[in-house]
């Protein structure tokens, strides 16, 4: 497993996390599209809030990695 922290503040946009790594793994795409056909490849995205009415929404160009790679967009929601 790799893990990885955007260089953003927590507090920013979700979107601003997944183009991060997206700009980050982006030149790496071949290399991780080899990896699936012998490992299980994923993007884990996590939202934390503590109002129980929040939300999010992401642009339809923050997904390009999604689609390039080949993977679902997935968000684990914590409501504390």
């Amino acid at each position: 497993m790799w893990s990885y922290k955007a260089p953003v503040p927590e507090n920013e946009p979700l979107e601003k996390h997944i183009d991060a790594l997206w700009h980050t793994i982006k030149s790496h795409k071949r290399y991780l599209l080899s990896l699936k056909k012998q490992f299980n490849v994923d993007v884990f995205l996590g939202y934390r809030s503590d109002c129980d009415c929040a939300g999010f929404k992401i642009p339809h160009n923050s997904l390009e990695m999604f689609i390039e790679l080949e993977i679902p967009f997935e968000v684990s929601v914590i409501i504390t």
